[in-house]
C-alpha cells in the first residue's frame, strides 16, 4: 500500500518554473490548445499528472525516490535559471546550465512519454506477430482466436522504462554538444507584451522541413529552438556564426515565438495574464501538430519503425 504522505501529484512543468508566468507566483491561467476554453488554477495544482515518476515494478524499493531526486535537482536548475534571468548568458558557465535545463525541459513532458510508451508497445507486437508468422508461437485455443489475437492483445509497459528513456535522451552528452555548439540569443519582452508557455514548451522551427517525410532535430540545419524562461524572457539557439546576444524583442518577435509554443502544445498553454489573447492562438493552432512521431511498416517478413520530429513552420498567413 502506497502511504498518504507520499508525494503523488507529480509536476511533469516544475513549479519554480511556471512561477515565472504567474502575476503572484501562485495562480496561472490554463487554456485548453483544442477548445481555447481557459480557467485560473493554482500552480501547485496544474502541469502535474499522479504518480508521472512513479518507480513501478516488483523489485522497486521506493516508488517514489524518483520524483524525490527529481525535487533536489530541480532546486539547482530554480537557481540557474534564476542566474540567467537577472545576469543574462555572459558567462560559460551559464549558458551551460540554459543549456541542461533546455534539454530536459523538452523531454519530460508527457508528449514525449506517451510517444515513448507507443513505440515500446508497437515493438513488442511487432515481435510477436514476427513469432507468429514463423510458426514460433503455439496455436490459439479454438474459440478464443479473436479474443486472444495478437493485434487485441493489451500490451503495458512499466513506467520506469518510459521514465529511463525519457531522461536519458534529455541529459544525452550527443544532443547537450549539439545545443553547446548553438548560437544563443535571450529575448526581453517589451513593456505590454509577455511570453507564454505549454506543456511542450520546447519549440523546435524549421521554414521548410515542417510537411512530409521530412523530420529534424537540434543539430539540422535552419532549425531554431525556442525556449521562454518566464513571461518576461525567452532563450532562442540556432546555427547562426554570430555571437550569443540579449536584446529587447520586438512585439511582432514575441508574437512569432508565442505561436510556436501553441503549436507545439500537446493540450495546454499557460499565462499569468490576460487569457482571452492567447485564446486566438490556441484556435489558430488548434488543427497544427509538431511533436514527435513514429510510423510503423509491416513488410511481411519484417517490421520497421520510422521516428521523426515534426518541427513548427512559419505562419499560414506569412
Amino acid at each position: 500500500m502506497k502511504a498518504a504522505s507520499e508525494p503523488r501529484k507529480h509536476h511533469f512543468l516544475p513549479q519554480f518554473y511556471l512561477r515565472g508566468f504567474s502575476v503572484d507566483r501562485r495562480g496561472i491561467f490554463q487554456i485548453e490548445k483544442s477548445t481555447g476554453r481557459h480557467y485560473g488554477c493554482q500552480i501547485k495544482d496544474i502541469a502535474a499528472i499522479r504518480d508521472f515518476h512513479e518507480l513501478d515494478g516488483a523489485e522497486t524499493g521506493d516508488p517514489y525516490l524518483f520524483e524525490k531526486k527529481l525535487a533536489e535537482l530541480e532546486g539547482l536548475q530554480a537557481e540557474h535559471l534564476q542566474s540567467v534571468l537577472v545576469e543574462g548568458v555572459a558567462s560559460e558557465q551559464q549558458r551551460s546550465n540554459l543549456v541542461g535545463l533546455l534539454a530536459i525541459m523538452r523531454m519530460r513532458v508527457p508528449a514525449v512519454k506517451e510517444h515513448i510508451e507507443r513505440s515500446y508497445v508497437s515493438t513488442v507486437r511487432a515481435t510477436a506477430l514476427a513469432l507468429e508468422r514463423s510458426g514460433r508461437l503455439p496455436k490459439l485455443p479454438k474459440g478464443l482466436e479473436i479474443a486472444l489475437s495478437l493485434e487485441n492483445l493489451d500490451i503495458k509497459v512499466l513506467n520506469w522504462k518510459c521514465l529511463d528513456v525519457m531522461f536519458r535522451m534529455g541529459s544525452s552528452e550527443r544532443v547537450l554538444q549539439i545545443l553547446s555548439r548553438m548560437r544563443i540569443t535571450l529575448y526581453r519582452a517589451p513593456f505590454g507584451n509577455r511570453f507564454i508557455t505549454s506543456d511542450q514548451p520546447v519549440a523546435l522551427y524549421h521554414p521548410t522541413l515542417w510537411k512530409g517525410d521530412h523530420g529534424v532535430g537540434p543539430g539540422t540545419l535552419g532549425v531554431e529552438v525556442s525556449f521562454p524562461l518566464s513571461s518576461r524572457v525567452l532563450v532562442v539557439l540556432d546555427h547562426s556564426a554570430k555571437p550569443h546576444s540579449e536584446r529587447v524583442a520586438t512585439c511582432a518577435e514575441v508574437d512569432e515565438f508565442n505561436r510556436r509554443t501553441v503549436v507545439m502544445a500537446q493540450q495546454y498553454i499557460y499565462t499569468g495574464e490576460t487569457p482571452q489573447a492567447v485564446v486566438l492562438l490556441a484556435q489558430r493552432g488548434s488543427g497544427v501538430f509538431a511533436g514527435f512521431r513514429h510510423e510503423d511498416f509491416d513488410a511481411g517478413k519484417e517490421f520497421m519503425q520510422v521516428h521523426r520530429f515534426i518541427p513548427v513552420g512559419p505562419a499560414e498567413d506569412a
